[in-house]
């Protein structure tokens, strides 16, 4: 409780202890309030790194809001955009002390012509794409996109959200922008199949089992089928189709992480340019988790929101049973307590009979000296 004044506290206890008071100052009685004491103010928010972050939960916090985005996944130097990650909000119940173990995704990417970095998947699971005899360079052949990777966040160990990555682009001479990666989201989206006769097939989203696109079936005699994309593995999206025949064949982007992986798309066959997109990965979160497919570019992220936990709540006072009275007697009622009594006066109004003597007292001493004076005065 607040302590008081010295000053206030010795008003009181004169205040509290005089039988002329009909009650103490407010001040005197007066309990501060329960205090809430509040978790930082803000958002914390966590970046990709490409390692785990642990987060311990601060004092006095019992709920954490997460928003949780997965990676995009890459777009095809020549070929197909890829698919954007998608996005869970969850609150979860914690307290302090408790440790929350954040992976946030990293992009797809299709590498880059103007440095020459290498076409990749993204941390947190992102598929590899397809390329020209395994060779993933950018322009060896319509080299596709790697997928995105999945952002997780684990509380003391367990993983509790997930959000799912969106598959890459696939590669492609024509550079239609068909073969687009599909979304990550809740189940994610499968990778897009292009309109050309003998393109490879999308790889099937993550929620709808992951597997890898079929490859181009032959649109004429003595084409060369395309080769099928691989499928997920657990968590880890299935890596796009080979092209093995001819450098212009289409290829297949990676699929995206998640949940369940995404499936990675196939390869076009040898007469065909057109492979298929890299299936989005799906989300994972606890019951009450809002889901948004697609939402994601680049990098993921994790926001996390502390809620302070509320002040206890004051004890009710039970009421008092009113006691029974015995047959036969009047009840009484009870005189107050906590406060001392005001004196009794009359019911007349009149001064009360210790004033009245007092008042005579000093009358009768007045008169006596006045007379004395009077007699001293006549002798002389």
């Amino acid at each position: 409780m607040r302590q008081l004044h010295p000053t206030v506290r010795a008003a009181c206890a004169v205040a509290l202890s005089s039988g002329l008071v009909l009650a103490a100052p407010a001040a005197c009685t007066a309990r501060a309030l329960p205090s809430v004491v509040r978790a930082p103010d803000g958002t914390l928010f966590l970046t990709f790194t490409g390692t785990p972050q642990s987060v311990t939960v601060p004092e006095d916090v019992c709920q954490v809001e997460v928003t949780a985005f997965g990676g995009a996944g890459g777009d095809a130097v020549y070929g197909s955009p890829g698919g954007l990650g998608g996005e869970v909000l969850a609150t979860l119940d914690v307290h302090s002390g408790q440790v929350l173990t954040v992976n946030v995704a990293g992009a797809g990417s299709g590498g880059s012509l103007t440095d020459g970095s290498p076409p990749h998947g993204g941390y947190g699971g992102g598929g590899q794409g397809g390329a020209y005899n395994d060779t993933p360079a950018p322009g060896n052949g319509a080299t596709a996109a790697g997928g995105g990777g999945a952002t997780t966040v684990a509380l003391d160990g367990g993983t509790v959200i997930v959000a799912g990555g969106g598959g890459g682009g696939a590669g492609s001479f024509s550079n239609s922008g068909t073969g687009r990666g599909g979304d990550g989201g809740q189940s994610g989206e499968p990778g897009e199949t292009p309109p050309t006769p003998g393109a490879g097939h999308g790889g099937a989203s993550g929620g709808d089992g992951g597997s890898g696109g079929a490859g181009g079936t032959p649109a004429f005699p003595g084409d060369q089928p395309g080769v099928a994309g691989g499928p997920a593995n657990g968590m880890i999206g299935g890596d796009g189709a080979l092209n093995v025949g001819d450098p212009h064949m289409g290829t297949g982007g990676g699929g995206g992480g998640g949940a369940h992986g995404g499936g990675a798309g196939g390869s076009s066959t040898a007469g065909t340019l057109d492979g298929g997109g890299g299936g989005g990965g799906s989300s994972l979160g606890p019951a009450g988790a809002q889901f948004t497919t697609g939402i994601r570019s680049g990098d993921g992220e994790v926001q996390l929101q502390w809620t302070p936990c509320g002040p206890s709540p004051s004890p009710t006072p039970s009421p008092t049973t009113p006691q029974p009275t015995p047959t036969g007697e009047v009840p009484t009622t009870p005189e107050p307590t906590g406060h001392p009594t005001a004196p009794t006066l009359p019911a007349t109004g009149a001064p009360t009979t210790g004033a009245l003597a007092a008042i005579a007292a000093l009358t009768a001493a007045t008169g006596a000296a006045l007379l004395r004076l009077g007699r001293a005065r006549r002798r002389h």
